[in-house]
């Protein structure tokens, strides 16, 4: 999930600024609440973290199902509403360093998926837990309005991974569509702007 959180509000400019602390921060909440619910759910908040089959296995299938979105995503970002909604993110990212990128994107595949399949999927299925997971990316913003809709379908694709090969590749893809995309947004905004690639924002 890439976090709804802004700081102060939009810059004279209009765009999106937001502080990657609040969302780690806000990460950490979610994946709080996972293991408490895993912890009574299963009496061991382990259990529901556990890859089906081969823990290398279920990682490796991870990243490259993480790799093909990022690449698919990437392909069909001339459509005019993915157009749109990259261009908002972009002012989202551009503020971040790479510690930003990597740290945002890993937490938050590791929290998001822990939460959404790891405790909730078992409970309302594979659809539902897919819909919940495109309903937290709605931002109240025009310009990110298909950004539900591609959440739910990728959520969907999370579901299946979980399934088959369980949290370990589910969270792998997820931190891998996220810190693709996040290093190519955020290279975007810097080639459309000016500033410094390789500084990073986290201490």
């Amino acid at each position: 999930m890439w976090s709804r959180e802004a700081g102060p509000g939009p810059e004279p400019g209009g765009a999106i600024k937001i502080d990657p602390r609040a969302i780690v921060h806000q990460e950490g909440i979610l994946g709080l609440i996972a293991i408490v619910g895993l912890g009574l759910r299963d009496r061991s908040p382990v259990a529901g973290l556990l890859p089906r089959g081969g823990l290398v296995p279920a990682l490796g299938v991870g990243v490259a199902a993480g790799l093909g979105t990022f690449l698919l995503v990437w392909a069909f970002s001339r459509i005019p509403a993915i157009h749109r909604l990259e261009g908002w993110q972009r002012d989202m990212v551009g503020g971040w360093g790479m510690g930003d990128v990597i740290s945002v994107a890993l937490i938050s595949g590791l929290m998001e998926e822990a939460l959404i399949r790891a405790l909730f999927q078992p409970i309302v299925g594979l659809v539902p837990a897919a819909v919940i997971f495109g309903l937290l990316h709605f931002v109240p913003d025009r310009k990110a309005w298909i950004w539900p809709l591609l959440a739910t379908v990728l959520g969907a694709g999370l579901g299946v991974l979980f399934e088959v090969w369980g949290y370990p590749a589910a969270a792998a893809a997820h931190a891998t569509i996220n810190l693709g995309g996040f290093w190519r947004l955020r290279r975007q905004h810097f080639d459309d702007h000016g500033g410094p690639r390789g500084q990073s924002g986290v201490e």
